[in-house]
């Protein structure tokens, strides 16, 4: 599901270029700061889970596995 998330977030930004919306620079600046939107809600999430081992897990637009547990973002290993 994340690979669709990400062609999807891409697609949209491209499109948005070819119809002179915004700048390129936009569409490469918008996707890291909407991942680090993102895990800073997932992090405020952890924190309100009742269960003691839930957790998310997914891998960043750099490649990096990373899981948020209790707040807190820690790497995979592979």
């Amino acid at each position: 599901m994340g690979g669709e998330l990400n062609k999807l977030a891409s697609n949209i930004a491209l499109f948005r270029n070819a119809g002179g919306v915004h700048w390129r620079s936009d569409y490469t600046e918008s996707l890291p700061l909407g991942e680090s939107v993102a895990i800073g809600l997932l992090q405020e999430m952890s924190l309100t889970f009742n269960e003691d081992d839930a957790f998310f897990q997914f891998t960043k637009f750099d490649g990096t596995k990373v899981r948020i547990v209790r707040g807190k973002v820690e790497p995979v290993a592979p």
